[in-house]
């Protein structure tokens, strides 16, 4: 029977390899350099509320591995690799992704990104410099997110909320932002070539430069 709750431990390289994993509440863990590879999290806590802590995920394997209805508040993924990663109705405010790779690089000139993240609070996280074009990003929130020198390309941002954010920091060509909140952004000074929003939504931003977009 597994432990409801596991305290400041080292977790082993390969404990929770490719097994599914519920109901447990990590505080202050170590899971550096561990390999979780196609390992699903379900329902499970990695936040220390008491000392304001999250579990350490630095240079990780997580390669089709899934967090779902979990709380990833202030974790650290720094430098993991998350090709495929899923999280989904996750708290994750705070949470530090700067140089996660979610890419799979075939060759110096070929290469894909794969991240599924939907439904997930994402406030205050941090993805500088990382690389997400093309995957699933939908329905978060993005408030005071961090990702200065991120890529989105051509992924899909639609149901996003955007306060506090800056538009300018990143790259969203090709983006689909339809019913997002899209807060301050500012359509003279971001680059959204290819970026699809409603009508409404145009308008909005129209409105901003006071254009009025009648019909």
């Amino acid at each position: 029977m597994e432990p409801q709750m596991v305290e400041n431990k080292r977790i082993g390289v390969n404990e929770f390899t490719g097994r599914i994993v519920s109901g447990i509440t990590f505080l202050d863990c170590d899971f550096s350099r561990t390999d979780l590879s196609e390992t699903q999290f379900v329902d499970c806590s990695f936040y220390d509320r008491d000392r304001q802590v999250g579990c350490n995920f630095r240079s990780a394997k997580l390669k089709g591995a899934s967090f779902k209805r979990c709380d990833i508040s202030v974790c650290v993924f720094n430098f993991a690799s998350a090709l495929g990663l899923e999280i989904s109705e996750c708290k994750a405010q705070g949470a530090d992704f700067s140089s996660a790779s979610f890419m799979n690089v075939i060759s110096s000139k070929s290469w894909f990104c794969s991240a599924y993240i939907n439904k997930s609070n994402l406030a205050y996280a941090n993805f500088s410099k990382v690389n997400l074009e093309k995957c699933e990003l939908w329905d978060n929130r993005w408030t005071g997110a961090n990702v200065m020198g991120a890529s989105f390309a051509g992924s899909d941002l639609s149901g996003g909320e955007f306060s506090s954010f800056d538009w300018r920091s990143a790259d969203f060509t090709g983006c689909d932002l339809t019913d997002s909140a899209l807060g301050d952004l500012d359509i003279r000074t971001v680059n959204l070539d290819g970026v699809k929003v409603s009508r409404d939504q145009m308008s909005e931003l129209a409105a901003l430069l006071g254009i009025n977009v009648l019909g």
